[in-house]
């Protein structure tokens, strides 16, 4: 029988802070407009579908995270703690709860739940979109990104545009994180024999999409806030020419798209 820890390291939890957050902000844009009940159960569905997003990947992710031994810690499927059926069961009872919950509230909020949760099954489960150059990427900016957004923003069975923009803005920058996790997955890709957008095209091309696809997203937001201001996200790209290591750089684009999502939410 799986253990709790086992359980609850399927679920990342602490990984998957950061898209819960981006659905608790669409609930808390629409706050005035929703009854509690409605903002609650939206919230704990939220929840349970980033949780599902990553025990159905570690599902199906046991043959490249077995090659890289921070991957297998991290995944307890592919080290033994829990079993593959084990995983499959958590993952369809986390689908199967979030769905119902879901169902309790409008269609369009409905509606992007399950295309979301359809994105995410087949992302990482055959046809298992995570390995095949470019849908790699358009897909984990959509039940990643931009969606779970969305499914916030319509509890109120509406969407300002605003929220169309920031919705947008977190697409691309979904896009951008997508490069960045296959970057970091670039050696054991290889062995694995994955086709991935960066083993495609290369790692130096794929450093600068995620520039590219950062800068996009924090000008869109910032235009959100003020036309003119969408100018300054230009000013990220100076780390090429200062030579910033990525690492830092995605910080700084991270830490930078946290404060304009902030201010776009909070001015709405």
């Amino acid at each position: 029988m799986a253990s709790v820890s086992a359980v609850i390291k399927n679920l990342r939890p602490f990984e998957g802070r950061a898209y819960v957050a981006l659905i608790g902000l669409a609930l808390l844009m629409n706050l005035r407009e929703t009854e509690q009940d409605e903002l609650i159960t939206a919230l704990i569905a939220g929840v349970l579908f980033v949780w599902y997003a990553f025990s159905i990947n570690n599902c199906f992710d046991v043959d490249t995270d077995s090659l890289n031994p921070l991957k297998t810690r991290k995944n307890p499927v592919a080290s033994g703690e829990l079993t593959l059926k084990e995983g499959l069961a958590l993952s369809a009872l986390l689908a199967m709860a979030g769905m119902a919950l879901a169902f309790t509230l409008n269609r369009e909020a409905f509606a992007v739940y399950t295309v979301m949760t359809a994105l995410a099954t087949i992302y990482s489960a055959p046809p298992r979109l995570k390995a095949r150059p470019v849908v790699d990427v358009l897909s984990h900016g959509l039940f990643f990104g931009g969606l779970p957004f969305l499914y916030g923003a319509l509890v109120d069975g509406s969407l300002s545009q605003t929220e169309v923009w920031i919705a947008t803005a977190i697409t691309f920058y979904s896009f951008a994180l997508e490069l960045r996790n296959h970057l970091g997955d670039y050696e054991s890709d290889l062995k694995a024999g994955l086709r991935t957008t960066p083993v495609v095209i290369g790692k130096g091309k794929s450093e600068a999409l995620v520039d590219i696809f950062s800068l996009i997203a924090i000008g869109i937001v910032l235009y959100t806030l003020t036309p003119p201001m969408a100018v300054v996200s230009s000013l990220v790209m100076v780390k090429r020419g200062l030579g910033i290591d990525s690492r830092t750089a995605h910080r700084a684009f991270d830490a930078a798209m946290t404060v304009v999502l902030l201010l776009a939410g909070g001015s709405s």
